[in-house]
């Protein structure tokens, strides 16, 4: 990577820094491109430099966020064969992270029903619909793949219920852990 690259890359991390702070503070509504390059302490040129329009700034945001979580999934759920405890170490790290990283949660939240991001947030989940399919597989699932829909939708709802209140939902983590155990077909 040349220095003039990886200045560029520097730059475009620094605004989509900047993005997740004012998402945490303020929300997606209220982030602007001005906000962003303020925070960044960038030109509003350069903004356009790395970004066409807002939307594909949140997209950036949305992927950037979600290649983090897929990979700290997929570093937890390798070292196990398919099944539950595969499943739910997934699930754990995938909480876990949600929670820690709370300036996402304006994503979490506003992203399902921003019609821009409506395509990446479908293409997301169905990327962690397919690693718990060989689980509900493994677990005696005849329908892996509609099970896992529906795991993947409560693993999220739950997030959101998690970083809104800014800390664990034992009780509803203790829930979703109920529900899978129930679903093991397997035992």
């Amino acid at each position: 990577m040349t220095t003039r690259a990886a200045a560029a890359e520097r730059t475009r991390e620094a605004l989509l820094d900047a993005g997740l702070e004012i998402a945490e503070r303020h929300g997606l509504a209220a982030m602007s491109v001005n906000r962003v390059v303020t925070a960044a302490g960038v030109a509003k040129g350069t903004f356009y430099v790395h970004f066409p329009d807002r939307g594909a700034f949140l997209g950036a945001l949305h992927e950037r966020f979600h290649a983090q979580v897929a990979a700290a999934v997929g570093e937890a759920m390798v070292p196990l064969p398919p099944g539950p405890e595969r499943l739910r170490a997934g699930m754990e790290t995938y909480l876990d992270l949600c929670l820690r990283h709370n300036g996402v949660k304006a994503l979490l939240l506003e992203a399902r029903n921003d019609p821009s991001l409506a395509d990446q947030v479908a293409m997301r989940s169905q990327t962690f619909v397919e690693r718990a399919e060989p689980d509900l597989r493994a677990m005696g699932w005849p329908d892996p793949a509609s099970a896992a829909r529906l795991v993947v939708a409560m693993s999220a709802e739950l997030s959101v219920t998690e970083t809104t209140g800014g800390t664990e939902d034992a009780a509803g983590r203790a829930a979703l852990w109920a529900f899978l155990d129930r679903l093991d077909l397997g035992r």
